[in-house]
């Protein structure tokens, strides 16, 4: 067990000056897990932190089948720091020493979780004789984001939802730890499918191996002659072929634009309508038959489309009804409110990208 004072020193030594305390010894809080002790002087972000390393042990037992790792237990020390790496960690005689800033709601998951992936991976490496830097990047991010998938697992489908319309990145950068979270993220769940039902390794055998540096390079190589073709094909066959109930948000609006789009030949060629155009020209049979096949497609897809977008949905369904029957009058009106929805929905849209994308805060 590590002193008060050797805990000090080093943390002087290693990431600046903590943050001065109060006066007085503060009162110390511990958590202890199976992958380490949580040590801080508040006990909210003990908790914090204690609830992120559980998320872990959950997965890698779960998932991973992962049996608990052998002592001893690392330490992780909560502590505030004025500037320097957040996170630092430092084998010493018997253990690990681990120092966590956690900073504020906007980082604290992202940091909680990363804390609880490096932690594990560092005593991985430890218990093969390495040094704890001698894993490759793609582990220490998957993880961290296995972590977060466990406690907050609506992201999942909203990390698939956003790669579906993003390019794929260059193997070895994922592999190296090179490109987001995300992306290495990715890359371990295409892992887990291709590795399904295979006789000769299992996730649990490559995490235990990554961490501990061997390149997983080695083992894609026996799965495919091209790694890199087998990485964009398996990574967008993950994506597409996601099990979806209701579409995201950013697929409703998609589809919106689609079904709302009026392309016909007047005569002169294609050109784009609005609605109001549309219903000047509903006399031409082409732009009947148009109509009545989004009223089918409407009723069809309505029941799959993202809430955000549903109100926005029906008022078209609704213009879509009058079409025929309705005077222009009548249907102007009911354009204008499928657009105010519209905008109320693109409105309500940004707002919850933006929450998405901010961490929950540390409890209180």
């Amino acid at each position: 067990m590590w002193s008060v004072l050797a805990t000090s020193a080093w943390l002087a030594a290693a990431f600046l000056e903590p943050t001065p305390s109060a006066v007085g010894p503060p009162q110390i809080f511990s958590s202890e897990h199976k992958i380490a002790i949580v040590v801080g002087e508040r006990l909210p972000e003990v908790s914090y932190v204690a609830s992120h390393l559980e998320a872990l042990d959950r997965y890698l037992k779960y998932a991973a089948s992962m049996p608990e790792l052998p002592p001893p237990i690392a330490r992780i020390e909560l502590v505030e720091m004025a500037s320097g790496a957040p996170i630092g960690l430092r084998p010493m005689t018997g253990g690990l020493l681990v120092a966590l800033s956690l900073g504020d709601e906007r980082v604290a998951a992202d940091r909680a979780a990363e804390v609880a992936a490096r932690t594990w991976v560092a005593r991985v490496a430890i218990a093969g004789a390495k040094p704890v830097t001698a894993s490759e990047g793609w582990v220490r991010q998957a993880l961290a984001c296995e972590v977060l998938a466990q406690l907050r697992p609506a992201l999942i489908d909203y990390w698939y939802r956003e790669a579906l319309f993003m390019p794929a990145p260059r193997l070895e950068a994922v592999i190296h730890g090179q490109t987001s979270d995300v992306e290495a993220f990715l890359f371990w769940r295409v892992m887990g499918r291709a590795l399904a039902g295979s006789p000769s390794e299992s996730q649990q055998k490559i995490l235990i191996a990554s961490a501990q540096g061997e390149p997983v390079l080695k083992i894609i190589q026996t799965l495919a002659k091209s790694p890199e073709a087998w990485w964009i094909a398996r990574r967008a066959d993950l994506l597409v072929s996601r099990n979806s109930v209701s579409h995201g948000i950013r697929e409703s609006a998609e589809a919106l634009d689609d079904i709302t789009r009026f392309v016909f030949d007047l005569g002169s060629g294609d050109v784009v309508l609005t609605g109001g155009e549309a219903a000047r020209h509903r006399d031409l049979a082409a732009i009947r038959r148009g109509v009545s096949g989004r009223q089918l497609a409407l009723r069809r897809e309505i029941i799959r489309q993202n809430p955000v977008y549903h109100n926005a949905w029906r008022s078209f369904g609704a213009w879509l009804e009058r079409f025929d029957g309705g005077t222009l009058e009548e249907l102007d009106l009911l354009w204008g409110d499928y657009l105010k929805e519209r905008q109320l929905a693109e409105a309500l849209r940004r707002e919850i990208e933006v929450a998405l994308l901010t961490p929950p805060a540390p409890a209180k």
